[in-house]
């Protein structure tokens, strides 16, 4: 007969077999494709803008693309002779279902004729700032927008001085304006802000940029800790002397208030000076930059000017072969460059518009050469070959019929609700440790932990050593209380002790909580899986939690457990080949690796500054240890596994083992995201820039850069890091639903009654949950390891003070300790709304806000209640 470590052990093997198969080394690649979806010489009724326009305000607002202003020369070219003329046409575009623009409103609606002014798209409209027109420079600041057929203009507050050239971004509710050229054709190295809540906002003057700038670009994008401003590029065009094109680049920190340098801008490694050039952000962290003029024939046909020699400068435009065609991309965390290819469209002066839920770049008119406009709007697309193959669905098949067979295995086992919920008592010690550690692991810290450290350091390293502070003071207070009495769940306990309402109260608090964490842990792994394989978010989330379900309502809690042993080895082992890959593929290896590290300070611990915004030692320590103290105190799926094993030495011994795998384990997954970082400067071109959300990265690289067969295995560890959680979670709510709410209520109940709940529940949780994380699938979250540490202080920071009131405050009564969570919750989200305080200490606000009330209120209504044997102080008693 069959064991159940045999059995764990065949399973383990089917899983890691494949990893054999395959050495290859996939890389993925992204690819851009650039298609014409509008053309100017379809413009039958203006004729003369069939060449095209340069220099044009250019946004989207509602479901229309908004064109308006530009330059061109109708009729002669420069070296004809020709005058630049400027456009006052306001163009809306409707787009059709095979992804071309239409032209549905054209009307000369603009103050003024008017060209290469700074544009942004704000909630107002295409809001427009400045530019050239045939009297001058304009100071003037607008909004466009359509609406049932009419354009709608908006005037803002006026620039400070007239400016063109310049260039405009917006980060939250501020637009900000950089640079610019000046009526006697000097470049301003002016930076300003426009808040755009205040009605009656005036342009704020902000640090100076490093350099004077005009035709500079400048993008919008994330750095791993905020959205901050990047500059690239530019020129200086002073007086007689030769204009200089820059190659230099900056990025603005809001938070700091000021600039700093970053990596010139890089064609094939080699510093490259561009102007006028154009740029769009693109997925979580990278930037492209393209087109524009290197100012080689412009320096020349200047020094033409200044010689008289009009022959010479009218053969150098005529002889201009047109501007940049390499795209290149700038990665706002890693700071490197790469080549991701070249257009045959390349314009200078064009306008942009990127388009975030569906990752393309619209690109509108331009000069294709001095004096030659182009005539169209071209769309910019991108594709990766990430093809998960046969292999690795093979994998992943495998890893999923092998969680069901674990379910249909244990299935007999389950002759009561003890059986079902508890195992029987006959798990032992180290399965219920690792099944602690599994559940605590979890999808988010296997994805999102790598992704933060990669953005980040290691400051929040502390944030998970705190459990080893932890486990002695949860082994000493709490768990006595938890075994003594044989309960079923933890907050069977708090009616002992308080009453049968708080039991309730808590139970359903710890209910929707979980079913919100399913949410998450479902849509992780989808998420993941999404992005680098293109496979459907919904059918991942459908068939996890199906599988899921299936096995944890069907097998209990020996199916949890002995699945989370299984799947802790998987997510252990995979951690660590990931790693070795990671440092394998670095130019230089180990030395490079740990030389990258520390140049750029991404082994960072300890930060002893006392700014409790940020994820300072302070906050981390604090913060870590209430959260710590909320999940193995008042969490039943970890509390559930004190009740599994024999005795309380076994409890304490299986707590002991999770405390100490933590420890290494956590390292283990920093480590993963300061080899992503180095891997990723040492391989910019690898990097996967339409990802949109930074948590996507470790996925990407298993999926890039592991071999086939041993990516299907690490893709499954993803896999079994949610299942861990959400088989544990389900069982968990399972239980308090069996035996907070239904035996509390219905009374003699039948043991085939209570397991039909018991297993019909964990359905409806789970369905429950996987219907939230469909929605989840539609939100746009940054870093879900900050959400998800926020929702666990907003929810459960009162749970954890009810069991501290109940152990150690015994005139608390149930009344009082009610109020004092209420309490506590609403002080909280006072705290969220209204502060800069870290989400790393909303747990530990929470918690203390709750004591404190409650506290202050037991002097004036002190408890009646027989405390003997339930409390801290009467234990013995």
């Amino acid at each position: 007969m069959i064991n159940k470590f045999q059995l764990c052990l065949v399973l383990l093997f089917l899983h890691c077999s494949s990893a054999i198969f395959s050495q290859e080394n996939k890389k993925t690649v992204t690819q851009f494709h650039q298609t014409t979806i509008f053309d100017t010489q379809s413009l039958e009724k203006l004729p003369q803008l069939h060449e095209g326009l340069a220099g044009t305000y250019f946004g989207k607002h509602a479901s229309y693309f908004i064109l308006a202003g530009g330059s061109h020369f109708p009729t002669e070219k420069p070296w004809q002779g020709g005058k630049k003329q400027f456009s006052k046409t306001v163009f809306v575009f409707q787009v059709e279902s095979d992804g071309n623009l239409t032209s549905i409103y054209q009307a000369e609606d603009l103050p003024e004729a008017i060209a290469e002014g700074a544009y942004v798209t704000i909630s107002d409209g295409l809001l427009c700032l400045g530019g050239q027109t045939s009297e001058g420079l304009s100071s003037k600041v607008f909004s466009i927008s359509y609406n049932n057929g009419k354009i709608i203009l908006k005037h803002y507050a006026d620039l400070p001085i007239p400016v063109k050239s310049a260039v405009a971004e917006v980060v939250g509710n501020s637009v900000y304006l950089l640079g610019g050229q000046t009526a006697d054709n000097g470049s301003l190295n002016q930076f300003l802000r426009l808040d755009l809540q205040k009605t009656d906002a005036t342009w704020e003057t902000l640090p100076a940029y490093p350099q004077k700038v005009s035709g500079a670009a400048m993008v919008a994008q994330q750095n791993g800790t905020e959205i901050a401003l990047f500059a690239f590029g530019g020129r200086n065009q002073n007086g007689k002397n030769l204009t200089e094109f820059y190659h230099q680049a900056y990025t603005f920190k809001p938070s700091l208030n000021e600039w700093f340098p970053i990596k010139d801008i890089q064609k094939n490694k080699e510093v490259l000076p561009l102007a006028v050039a154009n740029a769009s952000k693109i997925g979580a962290s990278s930037i492209l930059l393209f087109g524009g003029d290197t100012g080689v024939i412009f320096n020349q046909v200047e020094q033409a000017i200044y010689d008289e020699n009009i022959e010479l400068r009218n053969q150098l435009w005529q002889a201009h072969k047109g501007f940049e065609t390499d795209v290149l991309v700038y990665n706002t965390i890693t700071d490197e460059w790469f080549n991701l290819g070249s257009t045959d469209k390349a314009v200078a002066v064009a306008s942009v518009f990127y388009d975030a839920q569906k990752q393309e770049v619209y690109v509108a008119g331009g000069e294709q050469k001095p004096g030659i406009r182009s005539p169209y709007i071209t769309k910019l697309s991108f594709s990766k070959d990430s093809e998960f193959g046969w292999l690795n669905y093979a994998v992943l098949a495998l890893y999923l019929i092998g969680m069901l067979m674990l379910g249909f295995f244990f299935m007999k086992n389950n002759k009561n609700t003890d059986d079902y919920f508890k195992g029987g008592g006959r798990i032992p010690w180290w399965a219920a440790g690792i099944s602690i550690f599994a559940t605590m692991l979890s999808a988010i810290t296997f994805i999102s932990i790598p992704a933060k450290t990669y953005a980040t350091d290691w400051r929040m390293l502390m944030f998970n050593m705190t459990i080893i502070l932890a486990v002695p003071f949860i082994i000493r207070f709490f768990l006595p209380f938890f075994l003594r009495f044989k309960l079923d769940t933890a907050y069977e306990y708090l009616e002992k002790r308080f009453n049968r309402p708080v039991r309730w109260v808590a139970s359903a608090l710890f209910s929707f909580f979980m079913i919100s964490r399913i949410a998450i842990v479902l849509f992780l792994p989808s998420l993941a899986l999404n992005a680098v394989t293109g496979f459907n978010i919904y059918y991942a989330i459908l068939i996890m939690s199906i599988v899921t379900i299936i096995y944890s309502t069907s097998g209990g809690m020996e199916a949890v457990v002995w699945g989370d042993v299984i799947q802790g080895f998987i997510l252990v082992g995979g951690a660590i080949v990931a790693f070795i890959v990671m440092v394998v593929g670095i130019d230089g290896g180990f030395g490079e690796f740990w030389n990258t590290t520390v140049t750029f300070n991404k082994l960072d611990t300890f930060d002893f500054r006392f700014d409790f915004s940020q994820p300072v030692f302070w906050v981390v320590v604090f913060g870590g240890l209430a959260n710590t103290l909320i999940s193995y105190t008042s969490d039943q799926s970890v509390v559930q596994r004190y009740m599994s094993t024999v005795n309380e030495k076994a409890t304490a011994k299986s707590i002991w083992l999770n405390g100490i795998v933590s420890v290494p384990v956590s390292i283990l997954f920093f480590l993963l995201g300061t080899g992503l970082f180095a891997f990723y400067k040492s391989n910019p071109e690898q990097m996967s820039i339409t990802d949109p959300n930074i948590d996507s990265i470790f996925p990407q690289f298993i999926v890039s850069q592991m071999p086939v067969g041993m990516s299907g295995l690490l893709i499954a560890s993803i896999f079994a890091a949610a299942m861990s959680t959400l088989s544990s979670n389900i069982n968990s709510v399972s239980a308090v639903i069996t035996s907070d709410f239904y035996k509390t209520i219905f009374k003699n109940t039948s043991f085939k009654g209570q397991m039909n709940v018991a297993r019909w529940s964990g359905v409806v949780i789970g369905l429950l949950g996987t219907a939230m994380a469909i929605v989840l699938a539609t939100w746009n979250i940054a870093s879900l390891w900050d959400q998800f540490n926020t929702f666990l202080g907003l929810l459960t920071s009162g749970l954890g003070a009810l069991f501290i009131l109940g152990i150690f405050f015994p005139r608390v009564n149930g009344t009082v300790a009610l109020i004092g969570l209420i309490s506590g919750v609403l002080i909280l989200y006072g705290v969220k709304s209204y502060t800069s305080l870290s989400f790393l200490l909303y747990g530990l606000i929470g918690m203390v806000s709750s004591i404190i009330v409650a506290f202050i209120l037991s002097m004036l209504i002190p408890n009646k209640k027989e405390v003997n044997g339930i409390t801290w102080k009467y234990r013995n008693k």
